[in-house]
């Protein structure tokens, strides 16, 4: 019959912990997995809204034959950033309008600066990080300086340029969703774009954008005249993002791995707790008469000889009391 288990011993504690420990975890990682993937989504952050209608239109067209006259510019008083055309040349600039003539000159000048360098122009060391609201909020602020921003470009396609002297037949305009909202795109117009860089009205490309802001640009949009930010870049910077291989199994890969480790985990333990502690071999006994090999041995009338001769030879003890013999 065998004898019952004693689970008060350590290799019995060690197998029982091997044995019910692993696979609990394994449940445990499983049911957070499925709980923060399936019952507890994270709660959507709703991006910025910004009001980007045009308050006025470009012209006032209550008036027949009304002719606009532009205020004089104010001067860029301190500059301390860097600036990609000239303060005279950007002070022309005009912001909540389209392209004018006055834009020409900063503009074709931010053009020959982007051109002068493909690395200067891409760096982002020395460009600030932006959001929409700061740049339609602070055109004036932004007028000339390096920015830096991420986002998806939605539409990019071939713009040709004005008639000029600096031999720049056309760019690139992009519509850009920035990260982080709102739902309200940023123009960029680029010199270049990458090889094999997709175009076309519905593309959706992640890129970051290095250049320098122009101005809050006029467009004309589905419902109505709507303003955005305009920034002019050498090329996007652009990681081509590989298709994921649709997976047959619902579970992760790092759920799937981390479930093969600790199933491995577990047989391993228990395989290990069911050894126990080692015993020490027992050694044979060796055999008698080996043992008494050099023992003599005698015969029992022989002993009693012996015996009775050593008797013989005690002398004996001397007589004890107050009185002699």
């Amino acid at each position: 019959m065998k004898a019952p288990r004693n689970y008060l011993k350590r290799v019995e504690q060690r197998r029982v912990f091997w044995l019910f420990m692993p696979p609990a975890l394994v449940v445990l990682l499983l049911v957070s997995w499925l709980e923060r993937t399936y019952l507890n989504p994270p709660p959507a952050v709703e991006a910025p809204q910004v009001d980007t209608a045009m308050k006025e239109d470009l012209v006032n067209r209550s008036v027949a034959d009304a002719v606009v006259i532009e205020a004089d510019p104010e001067p860029f008083v301190e500059v301390a950033d860097e600036v990609g055309a000239s303060l005279r040349a950007l002070e022309q600039v005009r912001d909540d309008t389209v392209f004018r003539s006055g834009d020409d000159e900063a503009w074709f000048q931010i053009w020959m600066t982007l051109r002068s360098g493909k690395e200067a122009a891409l760096d982002r060391s020395k460009a600030r990080e932006v959001s929409f609201i700061e740049l339609f909020g602070q055109p004036r602020s932004f007028r000339g300086k390096r920015v830096t921003f991420q986002g998806t470009i939605r539409r990019l396609q071939r713009v040709k340029a004005p008639a000029n002297q600096y031999n720049i037949d056309g760019y690139w305009q992009a519509w850009i969703a920035p990260e982080g909202g709102p739902d309200s795109p940023i123009v960029v117009y680029f010199l270049e774009i990458p090889e094999n860089f997709p175009t076309g009205m519905k593309i959706e490309e992640p890129v970051r954008v290095v250049g320098y802001f122009f101005k809050r640009w006029a467009y004309n949009a589905a419902d109505t005249i709507r303003l955005t930010p305009l920034v002019m870049a050498f090329e996007p910077i652009w990681e081509p993002v590989l298709p994921l291989t649709p997976s047959h199994n619902s579970l992760s890969t790092t759920a799937l791995v981390t479930m093969a480790v600790f199933v491995i985990l577990t047989f391993w333990g228990i395989r290990w707790a069911n050894q126990g502690p080692r015993k020490t071999p027992r050694k044979e006994p060796t055999a008698l008469a080996s043992t008494l090999a050099n023992i003599e041995l005698f015969s029992p009338t022989e002993s009693l000889r012996r015996l009775s001769e050593a008797d013989k030879t005690i002398e004996p003890d001397p007589p004890q009391g107050l009185f002699p013999q």
